[in-house]
């Protein structure tokens, strides 16, 4: 696949002005994803953007708006939103045992994998880089 998968914090900072920088540098990546296409991101980055921007930013969005968001990526033929299946979880698992990373990341990082896409980008590389098989790429200095 063509793209990169854009990481939860990624789409909280582009909805989330408390930090101007973050913000202006994650709205320039989803405006171009909104523009040309080629955004991936998967059901569980989605939820997580929906916990965080309701309840853990400093000045939470409402929930409709939290949904319209959503709805508006679920629906786009910009963004493709790519899912995990029944057997994920065992991968996911042995990327945990494999390279000591969160179960949550090697979720993501399974998903990725499952779909060919070699790239995230995230705030946080740390734990992706990890793997050898993905690119993780820092979103902001």
């Amino acid at each position: 696949m063509n793209g990169r998968l854009i990481d939860t914090n990624i789409l909280v900072y582009a909805y989330d002005a408390s930090e101007k920088e973050k913000f202006f540098c994650a709205r320039k990546i989803i405006l171009s994803i909104w523009s040309k296409g080629y955004g991936y991101t998967t059901v569980q980055n989605l939820t997580e953007f929906f916990v965080v921007v309701t309840k853990k930013i400093e000045f939470p969005i409402k929930t409709s708006e939290a949904l319209a968001i959503i709805h508006d990526i679920l629906h786009s033929d910009k963004w493709q939103v790519l899912d995990r299946d029944m057997y994920t979880i065992e991968r996911a698992i042995a990327l945990v045992e494999r390279y000591n990373i969160h179960l949550w990341d090697a979720l993501i990082a399974q998903v990725m994998l499952d779909n060919d896409i070699s790239i995230i980008l995230t705030e946080n590389t740390k734990d992706f880089k990890k793997i050898t098989t993905i690119s993780a790429e820092k979103a902001f200095s």
